[in-house]
């Protein structure tokens, strides 16, 4: 199952800041995915990094999972996936392979389909299909 896009998570102080940080790298914001407290950050049209402040950031994770407050790297890594078939598979070969299912693959209100799973040494991955938007 080929993935059309990543979404690396970054835990932030300062969304406004963060996403200076990024554009002066060159990378662009779409206003479209962003607000006061997250900022997406396009690489290329395959890579788009969320930049969250740390109450945001934490919304994603489960009580059982906590981001690190000790200074170290954390990150919370999103795959866009083609069909809702290829998120059932992946989340299929999760199990398979010796992951877990941190959430439950399911529909949420923002139109997307999908799960989360941590794999053996803990890294969490959110895997997801999103409807194009209508017009």
């Amino acid at each position: 199952m080929p993935v059309q896009m990543v979404f690396p998570n970054y835990a932030v102080a300062d969304v406004a800041r963060a996403t200076a940080f990024y554009e002066a790298l060159g990378f662009r914001k779409n206003p479209q995915f962003s607000d006061e407290t997250t900022s997406c950050v396009v690489v290329n049209d395959a890579v788009a990094i969320m930049l969250l402040e740390h109450d945001r950031f934490d919304s994603f994770l489960t009580d059982d999972q906590r981001r690190t407050t000790d200074g170290s790297l954390e990150n919370l890594l999103a795959v866009l996936l083609g069909s809702r078939e290829e998120v059932d598979a992946l989340a299929e070969a999760a199990l398979g392979a010796g992951g877990t299912l941190s959430k439950p693959v399911e529909a949420n209100e923002h139109g997307m389909y999908g799960g989360q799973l941590t794999d053996p040494d803990g890294h969490i991955l959110d895997f997801f299909f999103m409807e194009a938007p209508q017009a």
